[in-house]
């Protein structure tokens, strides 16, 4: 007798990184299923590095540097310095971000015991940081393109249509699109794969970008008060 194969049960696919936008609930559904973190992660990476290159090749860093006082020659090894300290930081900053993220949300997902487990929560965070890069990297090359420097980089943000300062202008370069998506996925995001209840999701997402947005404030406080 011949073994009957059962083709009626679906198969479960892996998570894509184009998925996480063009289908952001079924991505999280296969997050669930299959945690893929190794490209993502990468992918991020390669994101940060590209924003960082194009904002260090934005900077006149020798300059910035004789306008405080130093030589030239003070002034470039200082340059090459900071240039080589970002690069590395857009390297090894990914990845210490989303784990800090993923521990918080494993931490609130053990409290209210959905059995999530870390290494869905990291793969979830770690396709909800493509935005993030994305973001990022948008405005670098827009940035670029403008002449205006690495710090001054919020085109996706209220405030490149106000243009305020101090603590306003940081609260609305804060409020930009690719922020407020992230938001929202992190939200379906927990719902989805750390099957927390739908409130609750949103409540913890938006809590998170409230603080994030009072510690701009403070931010752009205290560098109003310096420059004051």
């Amino acid at each position: 007798m011949e073994q009957q194969v059962n083709t009626n049960q679906p198969i479960s696919e892996k998570p894509s990184l184009l998925g996480i936008i063009t289908k952001p609930g079924e991505t999280f559904e296969r997050i669930r299923e299959k945690p893929k973190v190794l490209m993502p992660l990468l992918f991020v990476i390669v994101l940060a590095v590209l924003t960082t290159i194009i904002s260090v090749a934005n900077a006149d860093f020798v300059q910035m540097g004789m306008n405080q006082g130093l030589s030239q020659e003070e002034a470039e090894m200082i340059a090459g310095f900071s240039k080589t300290s970002m690069i590395i930081g857009g390297i090894i900053s990914p990845p210490i971000i989303i784990l800090i993220s993923t521990l918080i949300y494993l931490a609130i997902t053990k409290i209210a015991g959905t059995g999530a487990k870390f290494k869905q929560l990291f793969s979830m965070t770690t396709y909800i940081s493509i935005i993030t890069g994305i973001g990022l990297l948008l405005n670098a090359i827009i940035g670029y393109f403008v002449g205006t420097n690495f710090e001054n980089m919020s085109f996706t943000s209220l405030n490149s249509l106000i243009g305020a300062e101090g603590a306003t202008g940081a609260l609305l370069s804060y409020i930009e699109v690719f922020g407020i998506w992230t938001t929202v996925l992190s939200a379906i995001g927990l719902h989805k794969v750390g099957k927390l209840s739908t409130g609750a999701s949103w409540t913890i997402a938006i809590i998170f970008f409230i603080i994030g947005a009072i510690f701009m404030m403070i931010s752009g406080f205290t560098q109003g008060m310096m420059g004051a």
